[in-house]
């Protein structure tokens, strides 16, 4: 009997089924990446690059992530200064819905220390169409050098995307006289900031704008406590804290819920600053954020008067502040 046929019919079944399995798991594998279903929400009004911020990260498809990290260096405005690594793991924390159906995703890195805004063409193309870094922390230390950068971005109320980054650059003073930092203070400390404002133009890329600063100058400061948690002697200690504020000029507002989006009006009510303290408090403690223009705002937990207000002096640089 010739078996040769039926060897070679064997061959060609299992070939057949071997090649079904892989297309059908080939086929499963990019059903599962499709899968995935970004939450959708509005992105909030301050961007920081929090290291310990645990926040679930959504995958990208290997398409869009080389997409993003092609364009991720190619941006408008100054770049980072850091000889750091960029990282190559990302994923989505959210995406909000902007007009003609067009998308915008707020990507993280899996270390945390880089966030990014991209737009995308939406309508389920998942096609970026520009990229803006918002907010970076890295620190880079060598020899008896340590560099520091960071950016933070506040999102304006007409929706433009204001980005300050922070360059800092230390050496180490071990071996230096006092005498040799007061006669070349560069040598030992260098700082530099820079200010930048984007918008999202009518093609849906980002677009450098000119800063027309509207904001007077003013010092603010947001009182805070979870609800159902108020600590004990709070209204007795913020009374008189705020009673504190009034004489010095300090505009507030006691808050229990809402803290991404604060309004702190003055006295006259002609001025509403709008405010989201959430990337600086501990959600499980009550305490201040204290606010100027162009500072960084500083958090301190709830305590006595005395050491609230020592607090306030200090942030406030109040003349009157006794060391």
């Amino acid at each position: 009997m010739n078996r040769k046929p039926l060897t070679i019919y064997i061959c060609l079944t299992l070939v057949l089924l071997l090649t079904s399995c892989f297309s059908r798991r080939n086929n499963q594998d990019e059903t599962a990446e499709e899968a995935v279903i970004y939450p959708m929400d509005v992105i909030r009004d301050t961007l920081t690059a929090d290291v310990h911020r645990q926040t679930t990260l959504y995958p990208l498809q290997e398409e869009v992530l080389n997409a993003f990290l092609e364009k991720a260096s190619d941006f408008q405005g100054r770049k980072w200064t850091e000889k750091v690594d960029f990282p190559q793991e990302w994923g989505v924390e959210c995406v909000e819905r902007l007009p003609e159906g067009r998308e915008l995703w707020l990507l993280r890195s899996e270390n945390r220390e880089w966030v990014y805004l991209a737009t995308t063409s939406g309508f389920g193309t998942q096609r970026i169409l520009d990229v803006l870094p918002v907010a970076v922390s890295v620190a880079n230390q060598r020899n008896e050098d340590l560099e520091t950068e960071n950016w933070q971005t506040l999102r304006l109320p007409d929706g433009q995307f204001r980005t300050t980054k922070e360059y800092e650059w230390i050496h180490s003073v071990s071996k230096a006289t006092k005498q040799d930092f007061i006669s070349n203070p560069e040598k030992y400390h260098r700082k530099t900031r820079y200010v930048e404002q984007f918008l999202i133009n009518e093609q849906g890329r980002f677009e450098k704008s000119e800063i027309v600063d509207t904001l007077p100058d003013y010092n603010a400061v947001v009182f805070y406590f979870n609800p159902g948690d108020k600590p004990e002697m709070w209204d007795e200690t913020i009374l008189h804290l705020q009673a504190f504020c009034e004489e010095h000029g300090i505009i507030y507002e006691e808050v229990s819920s809402g803290y991404n989006r604060v309004t702190v009006r003055d006295y006259e009510l002609t001025f509403a600053l709008e405010a989201d303290i959430t990337p600086y408090i501990d959600p499980s403690s009550s305490g201040m954020v204290m606010m100027r223009k162009d500072e960084t705002p500083k958090a301190v937990r709830f305590g006595s008067y005395e050491y609230m207000q020592m607090e306030l002096r200090r942030y406030f640089k109040l003349r009157d502040f006794e060391s």
